[in-house]
């Protein structure tokens, strides 16, 4: 069973397993780039599940360039709550553990420790099993603020209803690293889900996504909107705006049938 454990004395929560044990699977090579100093050197990218034995390099990349990059985190000042970032970081602990998540590796030609460029958190829940990540109680902080309209559009959009089904893949975090940026590398991450999709048999996506490069990378991917909400109408219990002051204008939907009969729902941030 995939177990969480929040130090603080949250109550321990699984996810239901979905992965059987085996090889890790590589899902994509691709040509990239790095970029130091306005630079550029080609390099090769390994998308691929997610080695137990890297989760916490990928907790520690995602606690680094996602709470410092991604525009809602910037909103809300993430980086300055510590509490807040302690709940995500368990909260992603719980997700990866399903064994589901993908991280971008560089390939070292010389057989070295394969450096991190980006990564996507993923993870599998059932409409018919009560094991769900929106079990975990969050203390009040920043975290708090950025997960629960997420969680709440989720139910906004009616997924499992929508297409009919009781299984869903969702996400909690995209990331490219700044170095590895430019060259489509999270779109190439977000391609991905299809052949997960078809390699678990989970017929539906949906993510939160919250900046314009994203949602590009959606569209590149046959992404259409299918529900839009204003960020000032998301507001907290006093009325207040969640993300004031964040450069976009609305919350979209988009939804994307592929060829395979693999469904795909994300729930996009965008101008």
């Amino acid at each position: 069973m995939n177990r969480g454990v929040d130090e603080s004395g949250n109550e321990e929560i699984s996810l239901p397993p979905i992965r059987t044990p085996g090889p890790i699977k590589i899902w994509k090579t691709v040509d990239g780039f790095k970029t130091i100093g306005g630079v550029s050197k080609p390099v090769k990218i390994v998308i691929q599940e997610i080695p137990e034995d890297r989760y916490e390099d990928m907790l520690d990349h995602f606690t680094t360039h996602f709470v410092n990059d991604e525009p809602c985190c910037v909103s809300i000042k993430l980086k300055d709550d510590p509490v807040g970032i302690k709940d995500l970081r368990n909260i992603w602990k719980i997700i990866l553990k399903q064994g589901l998540s993908v991280g971008a590796f560089v390939d070292d030609p010389k057989g070295g420790k394969p450096e991190i460029a980006g990564g996507n958190i993923l993870g599998y829940e059932n409409k018919n099993d009560d094991r769900k990540i929106d079990k975990y109680k969050m203390q009040p902080s920043a975290a708090k603020n950025l997960v629960t309209p997420a969680l709440e559009l989720y139910k906004e959009a009616k997924v499992y209803d929508y297409y009919n089904t009781d299984k869903h893949l969702f996400a909690l975090g995209l990331i490219v690293q700044s170095s590895y940026r430019g060259h489509h590398l999270g779109a190439h991450i977000l391609s991905v889900r299809e052949k997960i999709g078809r390699e678990y048999k989970i017929p539906m996506t949906s993510t939160p996504f919250s900046s314009t490069i994203s949602q590009k990378s959606a569209a590149r991917c046959g992404f259409e909107v299918i529900l839009s909400r204003d960020y000032d109408q998301i507001l907290d219990e006093q009325g207040k705006e969640v993300f004031p002051g964040i450069k976009f204008k609305a919350m979209q939907a988009l939804r994307n049938f592929l060829s395979t009969h693999f469904k795909s729902y994300l729930v996009v941030l965008s101008t």
